[in-house]
């Protein structure tokens, strides 16, 4: 049986086909003592379950212990590397991307947020699809109090946002942008950094947001702005999880065939699912989606990809549902060839999904460093639904019950509480004050 996580309600179902109990090596995972191809991978790199970052996390616990104040030398050092590759004025660690965008929400601002990255968080504001909509509301907009949250990697879809054309909408409207990078470092831009480098876009954005591995994100801006999250951060971090971090990075320098393989893997398969037909939508990352359709059929293609030995997440969005596949760089073309026949199988048994546009390229489009690619061409299909609030501009109803938002609200008062210092209330600074230190650290460059 699929395996659903604990998503807001109301929003898209990620689900697994299998539990995983361990993960023996990248291209594989353990479920029962039964081992499956890993054809959804969180770590497309295959420097989760390298040897040499598992050495590097232990050798650190047995010398530091288990947890590290946030101002110990081994977290200082990896925070200053992290701003230097991401040429940020600063960076810090943070335990999750729930941490982050919850300390945005305690901001006193209208945030307009990219549709796809509110049906992932269930995040509320204004969404928007597109630049020239995002351009629209922000002209017309009655608050002056504005922050502007987009996914620069669509995990649903694998493309990418136009992250250049949104950068000069809020740099010239003067709003704060936060860009959230859910493979970075890693096999994207000319040095592994990620979806602001792939664009040249590096040291040119107020907050990115980048996913370091299994429990860590990195946030990198201007240093004011970073700083003003502090207050949000936890005061310990994991000893394992920050070594291994830092061992990862070195390996992403040393070895830049990793993340060629990772690109040339997603371009084979990909080209491979066109062949026979299946729509991978406008993918040019590792993240490989295939269209079904139907809820309950992504769910029968799920049991059935477990039988034939292949872990796989899916994603149940009712008419708007699909598999997610990601191969890790460490996958062989024997196990490309095994994920393929399987759904070869499948198809043959189940019948075949809605089909590639006969128009279609069979051919995709990759992100390789100095291409620019944002989307291969795809299907409307896969342009995002919006909400009914859109017209109105009103904020986005993320499906909550009124006794959830009563929990919501008194957790919140709480957690705020308790992060308090000398009997004063910590908070993120308004919208207003994020603007005003965006444009003196601008000026000054």
């Amino acid at each position: 049986m699929s395996l659903s996580l604990a998503l807001p309600h109301g929003a898209p179902r990620l689900v697994a086909n299998a539990r995983v109990d361990a993960v023996p090596s990248a291209s594989e995972v353990e479920t029962d003592g039964s081992r499956l191809l890993n054809a959804s991978a969180d770590d497309v790199l295959g420097l989760a379950t390298d040897v040499r970052v598992k050495e590097a996390a232990n050798a650190a616990v047995k010398r530091l212990g288990v947890e590290l104040s946030r101002s110990s030398t081994l977290v200082s050092q990896l925070e200053t590397r992290l701003a230097t590759r991401l040429k940020a004025d600063s960076a810090a660690m943070v335990d999750s991307l729930a941490t982050v965008v919850r300390a945005l929400e305690q901001a006193d601002a209208r945030r307009f947020v990219d549709v796809r990255l509110s049906r992932r968080l269930g995040t509320t504001g204004t969404v928007f699809a597109s630049p020239e909509q995002l351009a629209t509301q922000l002209a017309v907009a009655a608050s002056e109090q504005r922050v502007v949250l987009v996914d620069g990697v669509r995990v649903y879809e694998g493309d990418l946002a136009p992250l250049p054309r949104l950068v000069e909408i809020t740099q010239r409207n003067h709003v704060p942008l936060v860009v959230i990078d859910a493979l970075g470092p890693g096999p994207l831009g000319a040095n592994g950094n990620g979806v602001l480098e792939h664009f040249e876009l590096a040291g040119q954005v107020d907050l990115s947001v980048s996913t370091l591995g299994p429990g860590a994100v990195a946030i990198a801006g201007v240093r004011a702005v970073v700083d003003a999250f502090l207050p949000f951060l936890p005061a310990r971090v994991g000893t394992g999880s920050t070594a291994a971090i830092a061992k990862r990075l070195d390996l992403i320098d040393a070895e830049a065939h990793r993340r060629s393989r990772a690109l040339d893997l997603a371009e084979s398969l990909q080209e491979a699912l066109r062949l026979r037909s299946l729509d991978t939508g406008p993918s040019v990352t590792p993240i490989i989606p295939i269209w079904l359709g139907d809820e309950g059929l992504t769910d029968i293609w799920l049991r059935q990809l477990a039988e034939q030995g292949v872990f796989c997440r899916g994603l149940l969005d009712g008419p708007r549902s699909r598999l997610l596949l990601a191969l890790p760089a460490t996958a062989t073309e024997q196990q490309q060839q095994q994920l393929v026949e399987a759904l070869e199988k499948i198809e043959k048994k189940l019948g075949a999904p809605p089909p590639l546009d006969a128009d279609a390229p069979r051919t995709v489009t990759i992100a390789r460093p100095g291409s620019f690619a944002i989307g291969t061409p795809c299907h409307p299909r896969w342009l995002p639904a919006m909400p009914e609030s859109v017209a109105t501009n009103a904020p986005v109803n993320d499906g909550r019950s009124v006794r959830e938002r009563i929990f919501d609200t008194v957790e919140t008062m709480t957690w705020r509480i308790a992060s308090g210092q000398s009997g004063q209330l910590r908070r993120l600074p308004g919208a207003n004050t994020l603007r005003t230190l965006v444009d003196r650290a601008r000026a000054k460059k």
